[in-house]
């Protein structure tokens, strides 16, 4: 299991277990189980877990959010709407069902990839700058995994 997701594991039985109220304080949880990431990594995670603060009469507290299933099924559709993924060193060209570019691209800059600069999306086409040329080969290796998800449906 790779750190990002033994994180995020532990993330979802922290809040499970713990009243977490602040990222702080889930920082800190997560320290005293030897796992250490930054508020930012915490906060992308927390997004993309779909994990959401709610005001509660006790206070604030995180929970989470049961439309995060909705963000695992709207991957997979991307993956289906996902043709053909190259690059050539320095830019990533996704060929796309005729129509859907521009909604692969929409979720490809929100995906929260740490290599995603941005994307320009036509019809059938969408170009992906990465932030690290040098990375290249392990975006375009997640994105056609995205393709995989699409496979086990």
């Amino acid at each position: 299991m790779s750190d990002r997701d033994q994180r995020r594991n532990a993330i979802k039985r922290l809040i499970h277990e713990h009243r977490v109220s602040s990222q702080d304080e889930l920082v800190k949880l997560l320290a005293a189980e030897s796992i250490h990431c930054t508020q930012a990594t915490l906060s992308r995670d927390m997004r993309d877990m779909g994990v959401i603060r709610r005001n509660t009469p006790a206070g604030p507290v995180y929970k989470a959010d049961k439309s995060a299933g909705y963000i695992e099924v709207l991957r997979r559709v991307v993956g289906m709407e996902i043709l053909n993924v190259r690059h050539n060193g320095t830019l990533v060209v996704i060929r796309t069902l005729t129509g859907r570019a521009e909604g692969v691209a929409g979720f490809l800059d929100n995906w929260g990839h740490d290599n995603v600069l941005g994307t320009v999306a036509g019809d059938d086409t969408v170009f992906l700058a990465p932030v690290d040329t040098t990375l290249i080969d392990k975006l375009v290796a997640d994105i056609q995994a995205l393709e995989v998800l699409a496979d086990d449906l």
